[in-house]
């Protein structure tokens, strides 16, 4: 046996000009099979799915340093590349979210928890900062929040919807007409404790007169649905 590997052949050394064109031969293969690899792929993915996984959370967990530091001097190189990518494909990403956010939000929810209790005051820090630098958003939010516990069967009134609502009708309280930009409220024409939603159709902007003196009776005027329906075009 020692015999035999002595009299092997020893593999040469490949000298940088060849190793380059090697490299070059194979970059062009792989370009002209590019389909056909990626369809291998995908069946080996499709077939190995559970090892696969189980393969790549390991290697994640055992090289999560290295890929921090990877994937940070990546996104520095390429900033101005990730953000028009981020512009192209904004409404794909945001629709990608939303059903990700739907499909685990227990899971997310523990681990927000989490992260919370670990990081408290940093949590609390960015929270305020957040408050501070949409306090539109904050308020849409903390109204959705009050309307959903009040039984709201839905509550997705936005912001936007908001002020797209306030210059369609000219920041004018629907029932007495009186202009009153950046101090309407948002009136329920019916009211959340009867049933009613927190969404842009059952929404209207009143002054805080016209609003306190309907609570959660009628509308206290006519109002006037071609506003109405301008308001949802634009949303």
């Amino acid at each position: 046996m020692v015999a035999e590997q002595s009299t092997r052949k020893k593999r040469t050394p490949l000298t940088a000009e060849q190793r380059e064109r090697k490299r070059k031969q194979d970059a062009a293969y792989r370009a002209s099979h590019l389909q056909e690899k990626r369809a291998k792929d995908a069946a080996y993915y499709a077939a190995h799915r559970d090892e696969a996984l189980i393969y790549k959370r390991a290697h994640y967990a055992a090289h999560k340093v290295e890929r921090r530091i990877s994937d940070a001097a990546y996104r520095a190189a390429n900033r101005e590349k990730l953000r028009a990518y981020r512009l192209i494909h904004r409404d794909e990403a945001r629709a990608s979210q939303r059903v990700y956010r739907q499909t685990h939000c227990e899971a997310i929810r523990i681990q927000e928890a989490i992260y919370k209790a670990a990081h408290r005051k940093k949590a609390a820090a960015q929270k305020r900062a957040w408050c501070a630098a949409h306090p539109e958003k904050k308020h849409a939010y903390d109204a959705a929040r009050r309307a959903r516990k009040r039984g709201a069967p839905v509550a997705d009134f936005t912001a936007a919807q908001w002020r797209e609502m306030q210059a369609a009708y000219d920041h004018r309280c629907v029932y007495c007409g009186k202009r009153a930009k950046g101090r309407l409220t948002q009136d329920h024409i019916f009211a959340l404790s009867k049933g009613g939603s927190h969404t842009l159709a059952n929404i209207v902007p009143a002054c805080r007169s016209c609003n306190s003196r309907k609570q959660t009776g009628p509308p206290v005027a006519p109002i006037q649905p071609l506003l109405l329906t301008v308001a949802s075009a634009k949303a």
